[in-house]
C-alpha cells in the first residue's frame, strides 16, 4: 500500500461518507451490545485473544466481545481503510502502527483514548509512562501500544568462534573485520545489510541502524527529514562500504541466509524465535543475539527500532467506553501480559519487564527472549507521521536502493532522499 493508492480509494466516491461519519455514525451495528474486535492476522496472536476474550466474557465485567482476525489478503492498512469507507469497521482493532494511527486520527476516525475514564490509571498500572510518549499525537493518545519488539542482530556462534574470537560484533569496524575474514576463508558474506524491497523493510535496515547511530533521534521532526545528518551519513557509509567490498548481497537465496551460513549475521525480531524453533531448531541453538551495530562504545546501550503495534477504538463505535474498559482490562492484567509473551514471544509494551516478578520465570527459561526485553527501553517506534509509507518508499528508491546497487555516493543518496522526503511533507501539509 502506498499513500497515493489510499488517497485514490478515498477519493473514489468515499469522501462524503467519511465526512458524514467523522462525528460518529448514525447507523446501528448489527449487534450494538457486542464489542467487535479485529486482531492481528496470525496464529500466535489469535491464540492469545481466544483466551483473553473467553476470560473477559466469563467475568461478566462488561459487554461481551466478539473477535476475528483482520480480514485481509494483503495488508491490514488497506483492509481498515476499505472497512471505514464501507462503514463495516469494528469497534476495536489491534495491529495499528504509529504512523497509520496518526493518519486515522487526522481523518477523525479514532477515539482519543487519553480522554477515556481510567486512561491514566491504565498507563500507571501497566508501567507505560515512558513508552507512551512515542505515541502522543498533538497532546492526545489515539493508539495504545500492545507490544514493542526491539530489532536486534542474530549472529552464528560457529562463525564468531572461528573469525571473531567468540566476540559479538558491536561496531562497524567489528563487522568489517568479521566480513573480510569470513569472505576470504569461505566465500560467504559477513552481514545481511539489505532487509528487502518493501517499504516496511526500511524499519529493519536503515531506520534501525539510524536509531543506533543517533541514539534514538527522530528521522522526521517538525514536518522535515532529519536523517540527512552525521548519524545518517555514518549509516550510509557503512552500507556503501559493505557493498563496495562485496561483504553483503542485494539478494540471498530463498530462505534465511543464517540457516545456510551464507551470511554470519542478520537483523531479526523476537517473533522469529518461534519460527526458528519450529523450522530450524539446530540453527537457533547456534545463534547469539547482539545489539544493532553503530560506532558507539562497545558497552553502550544503543537505541534500536521498535516494531510496535497499538490498539485503537473507532469513533463510529456505539460502545466506545465499554470497549475501552475491555482494552484496559486486557492491557492492565499482568497474567494476560505474561500469556501474550508466552503465546507470541513478543514484548508487552511495558517499562518494567525485567523488574516485574510476574515475568521472571519466563525469562529465566527463555534467555534469548530476555535479551530482547533488555532493549525495550531504548527501542523507538516509527516516526509519528501519516506519510510513513511514502517516506519509506523514498528511502528505498533514493537512499538504500542506490547504495545497494552503487549508483550514488552516500552523501548524495542522503541528500536526494531527504530532499524528496521534504517535498512530500510540504505537499501533504
Amino acid at each position: 500500500m502506498v499513500l497515493r493508492a489510499i488517497r485514490s480509494l478515498w477519493l473514489a466516491g468515499s469522501i462524503v461518507l467519511l465526512t458524514s461519519c467523522s462525528g460518529g455514525h448514525n447507523r446501528s451495528p448489527p449487534d450494538a451490545q457486542v464489542i467487535r474486535l479485529w486482531v492481528g492476522p496470525n496464529e500466535a496472536e489469535e491464540s492469545f485473544w481466544k483466551v483473553a476474550v473467553v476470560q473477559w466474557n466469563a467475568s461478566g465485567q462488561g459487554l461481551p466481545v466478539s473477535f476475528t482476525t483482520i480480514p485481509t489478503s494483503g495488508n491490514s492498512e488497506d483492509t481498515v481503510l476499505s472497512a471505514l469507507v464501507a462503514q463495516t469497521e469494528p469497534d476495536v482493532s489491534t495491529n495499528v502502527f504509529s504512523g497509520f494511527a496518526m493518519q486515522l486520527a487526522n481523518l477523525k476516525q479514532l477515539e482519543p483514548l487519553s480522554s477515556m475514564p481510567g486512561y491514566a490509571d491504565l498507563i500507571e498500572r501497566r508501567h507505560m509512562t515512558k513508552l507512551i510518549r512515542n505515541w502522543q499525537m498533538n497532546g492526545n493518545v489515539y493508539a495504545i501500544p500492545l507490544y514493542s519488539n526491539p530489532a536486534l542482530i542474530w549472529w552464528r556462534a560457529d562463525v564468531l568462534a572461528k573469525y571473531a574470537n567468540h566476540q559479538v560484533p558491536r561496531t562497524y569496524e567489528d563487522v568489517y573485520q568479521l566480513s573480510e575474514r569470513y569472505a576470504a576463508a569461505e566465500h560467504h558474506y559477513g552481514f545481511q545489510v539489505f532487509a528487502g524491497r518493501g517499504w516496511e523493510d526500511r524499519w529493519f535496515d536503515f531506520i534501525a541502524f539510524y536509531y543506533a547511530a543517533s541514539n534514538g533521534r527522530a528521522y522526521i521532526e517538525n514536518g522535515k527529514a532529519t536523517y540527512d545528518n552525521a548519524a545518517g551519513l555514518k549509516v550510509a557509509a557503512f552500507m556503501d562500504r559493505m557493498y563496495k567490498q562485496g561483504w553483503t548481497a542485494a539478494d540471498f537465496d530463498a530462505g534465511d541466509p543464517l540457516v545456510s551460513g551464507m551470511t554470519a549475521g542478520a537483523v531479526h525480531g523476537p517473533w522469529d524465535l518461534g519460527t526458528f524453533q519450529r523450522l530450524y531448531p539446530e540453527t537457533l541453538k547456534n545463534i547469539v543475539i547482539g545489539p544493532i551495530i553503530s560506532d558507539l562504545g562497545p558497552e553502550a546501550h544503543r537505541a534500536t527500532f521498535a516494531d510496535s503495534k497499538g490498539i485503537v477504538i473507532f469513533r463510529s463505535s456505539k460502545v466506545a467506553k465499554e470497549a475501552f474498559a475491555f482494552v484496559s482490562w486486557v492491557l492492565g492484567n499482568e497474567q494476560l501480559n505474561l500469556l501474550w509473551l508466552q503465546k507470541t514471544g513478543m514484548m508487552p509494551a511495558r517499562d518494567d519487564l525485567l523488574r516485574n516478578p510476574v515475568f521472571a520465570d519466563f525469562f529465566a527459561t527463555h534467555p534469548e527472549v530476555r535479551v530482547y526485553a533488555t532493549y525495550v527501553d531504548v527501542a523507538t517506534p516509527p516516526a509519528l507521521n501519516e506519510n510513513t509509507i511514502d517516506i519509506q518508499k523514498v528511502m528505498t528508491q533514493e537512499l538504500v536502493g542506490p547504495l545497494v546497487y552503487r549508483t550514488k555516493a552516500p552523501q548524495a543518496a542522503l541528500d536526494d532522499a531527504a530532499a524528496q522526503t521534504d517535498k512530500i511533507l510540504r505537499i501533504r501539509q
